[in-house]
């Protein structure tokens, strides 16, 4: 160092020199001073308090040299005495002893007490060097410890790119083991610190589970026990025993991840997080091609299976998803298992093929649960959501649209507290969505039903929509019995291939049921509808049954084509009941009815007979309390018109109005049908009878298109014949203004 710079350091002054001597030569220096002032007190002041009878005498020989008085003079004679002396001498002395041991014992007490406090400073300071050095010794133990995990790590994470599975295994427990030593480690204070060390452990377990193994792609193959007669192992039977041999071996590997991960998921308390719980795992894009065990786990954070193939058993039931579970685009080539799980998160399923059996059921999805866009392709299995015994709730939106279902599904029994939607599926067996309830809107339209579409005894708090005109929903068999609409629902344009069946139902807001066709039988009997009822331009190709029904609101079935038995019996229309513009080729029967408001039949064909009185079945007659139902609309120039001569209009007259006839028992100002009229409407129903058979035989989509487009021409075509059938003309109308 240079002199300028050894001039610019700051010497310590006289003060500090002088503190730095006090301390160190402090205890010395103390001893000597209360040593030697306990020997001075010890000294000097016993004589002082306690004066020796010495000390009186000298006082007494100075004052017998001035004699002058007597008293002086008995006082010198007393002195002289020695016995006297003596007596007084000896107490005098023994309290200025004990004054002085006092003093010395009070001194060796203060040097002990300054000794014990120097020597509880020396243990004190030794102690606190002892837990520094303790301290730093551990710091650099935790080091050491630290370092040497992190190059296990390393060394670990080599091993698995090891060419022998033996290697990749020990690589495997290696980090395994390294994940509960960073989890255990109480030297890091925040959990969230030795988290953030496992994940990243664990991050590699997860990416060597998604890394590709070429031999997978042979799976199918290598699976058999020989070599196929078609595969590429065909004339190489030592080799396919040697690929089989290295995959199964790597399957072990990646089966050894799984489990250590499984056995770490789940508490061995029920539904309680495991030790692993808080990690995150992604998973995405993987090939399992060995089964999957993880029953019985609970994730606190997000866990991604996403775009992953399952070649063998896939198990995740009875698991607990506190974060977003993501399973969408992904196939399963075997049995799919989620079951009795419970999601918190956004559940997302969307986008996957299931060629096995696959079970959802008992779970409870409490956000968004999407299941959109999924194929389930085996035609012998069942996929199950929800059933009886064990039902599945959904409190988020539920979306199961445009999915295909070539086996049974099973939505039955399930709650949908949130929006659901099925729109735009294909279920080629039947669909169960029964005693199910829906609390927010659902919606069913665009939706195929090749087998038996079970929706009886369902609850439905807002508005459904099944089918509307944009887009088309069609069923073979179906049956909504037993249900109750608290919102509008939906039902138009609908086709239904076989029977339907709507009875026992309430309709608390708008039914409509418009534009739809009906091939097989139809009963909305013994319902309920206490809004505005619609079944206008629909069309019942075998029978139609409406009976014992009430009609709160409007009841209007215009435009209609009923091609077999029409039953309206027993019914009561509070409000307008609209049956005009409608052809009835097959019976109609209005009996045992009660209408109080305005009724309609204008404009519309009775092919056969027409039945308003008592029957076997009805005790009464129908009513028409409040208005005369109307045949003949004055106003739009439109009469109704029979084809048989065997009506019965008899109405009870007592409690309502009658309907009027003319002379050939018809309405006023109705007509029958000419016999080329009939024979215009039988050509038409045998040629669109014609068609619809063939529709049923035809597989190719392209002529079922075009055999649907000309079957829809045929009905425009008989409604447009109608509408001009059921015009009177100007020249009629004036002729019955003349007579009237």
């Amino acid at each position: 160092m240079s002199d300028k710079k050894q001039s610019d350091v700051k010497q310590p002054g006289w003060l500090c020199k002088v503190w730095l001597w006090v301390k160190r030569w402090w205890l010395p220096i103390a001893i000597l001073l209360i040593t030697s002032t306990g020997l001075a007190c010890a000294l000097s002041i016993p004589q002082q308090v306690f004066e020796t009878p010495s000390n009186l005498n000298d006082r007494d020989t100075s004052t017998s040299q001035n004699p002058g008085t007597p008293d002086n003079k008995e006082t010198s004679h007393a002195i002289q005495s020695p016995s006297n002396s003596n007596n007084r001498d000896a107490p005098v002395l023994l309290a200025q002893s004990n004054l002085r041991l006092a003093f010395l014992y009070i001194t060796g007490g203060a040097i002990a007490v300054v000794g014990l406090i120097e020597t509880f400073r020396k243990n004190n300071n030794e102690k606190l060097k002892n837990d520094q050095d303790k301290e730093k010794n551990d710091r650099e133990h935790l080091r050491q410890v630290r370092a040497d995990r992190r190059e296990r790590y390393a060394k670990a994470v080599e091993q698995l790119g090891d060419e022998k599975a033996p290697i990749r295994m020990g690589g495997v427990y290696t980090l395994v083991g390294l994940v509960d030593e960073w989890l255990e480690d109480e030297s890091i204070d925040k959990y969230e610190d030795r988290l953030k060390e496992g994940q990243v452990i664990i991050n590699n377990l997860c990416a060597y589970i998604r890394s590709p193994f070429t031999l997978a792609s042979h799976y199918d193959e290598l699976d058999e026990d020989i070599p196929t007669s078609d595969g590429i192992y065909k004339d190489n039977q030592q080799e396919f025993y040697a690929d089989k041999a290295t995959l199964e071996s790597e399957a072990d590997v990646r089966l050894s991840i799984i489990k250590e991960i499984h056995d770490r998921l789940q508490d061995p308390e029920e539904n309680t997080p495991g030790t692993w719980s808080e990690f995150e795992y992604n998973f995405s894009g993987s090939r399992f091609f060995y089964s999957v065990d993880l029953t019985n786990s609970y994730y606190t954070k997000s866990v991604n299976f996403s775009g992953s193939t399952y070649k063998g058993e896939a198990n995740f039931s009875h698991s607990t998803y506190q974060g977003e579970a993501n399973f969408s685009h992904s196939t399963y080539q075997g049995w799919a298992n989620f079951s009795h799980s419970t999601y918190q998160g956004w559940a997302n399923f969307s986008d996957s093929t299931y060629q096995g059996w696959a079970n959802f059921s008992d779970s409870t999805y409490k956000d968004e649960a999407n299941f959109s866009g999924s194929t389930y392709e085996n035609k012998e299995k069942k996929v199950l959501f929800s059933t009886s015994d064990s039902p599945s709730i959904y409190e988020g939106k539920a979306d199961f649209s445009h999915s295909t279902y070539q086996g049974w599904a099973d939505f039955s029994h399930s709650t949908y507290q949130g929006w659901a939607d099925f729109s735009g599926s294909t279920y080629k067996d039947e669909a169960n969505f029964s005693g199910s309830t829906y609390k927010d809107e659902a919606n069913f339209s665009g939706s195929t039903y090749e087998g038996w579409a079970d929706f009886r005894g369902s609850t439905y708090e807002k508005d459904v929509n099944f089918s509307s005109y944009v887009p088309r929903s069609t069923y073979d068999r179906a049956n909504f019995s037993g249900s109750t609409y608290k919102g509008k629902a939906e039902f138009s344009d609908s086709t239904y291939q076989g029977w339907a069946d709507f009875r026992y139902s309430t309709y608390e807001g708008w039914a409509d049921f418009r534009g739809s066709t009906y091939k097989g039988w139809v009963y909305f009997r013994d319902s309920t509808y206490e809004g505005w009822a619609d079944f206008t331009d629909s069309t019942y190709k075998g029978e139609a049954n409406f009976t014992d029904s009430t009609y709160e609101g409007w009841a209007d079935f215009r435009g209609s084509t009923y091609k077999g038995w029409a039953d309206f019996r027993g019914s009561t229309y509070k409000g307008w009941a609209y049956f005009s513009r409608s052809t009835y080729k097959g019976w109609a029967d209005f009996r045992g009815s009660t209408y109080k408001n305005e009724t309609d039949f204008s404009g519309s064909i009775f092919y056969q007979e027409t039945y308003f009185g008592e029957d076997r079945y009805s005790n009464s007659s129908s009513c028409f309390t409040n208005h005369a139902p109307q045949f003949y609309d004055k106003k739009k120039r439109k009469n109704t018109l029979f084809g048989s001569h065997n009506n019965d209009f008899t109405v009870d007259i007592d409690k309502g109005y009658p309907i009027d006839l003319d002379s050939k028992g018809i309405p006023l100002n109705c007509k029958f049908l000419t016999s080329e009229q009939k024979e215009y409407l039988a050509d038409k129903f045998r040629e669109i009878e014609k068609i619809n058979n063939k529709l049923r035989e035809v597989k190719d989509l392209k002529e079922k298109a075009e055999l649907s487009e000309k079957l829809r021409d045929l009905n425009n075509e008989l409604h447009k014949w109608r509408e001009e059938a059921t015009t009177v003309n100007v020249e009629d109308v004036a002729a019955e203004d003349t007579e009237s």
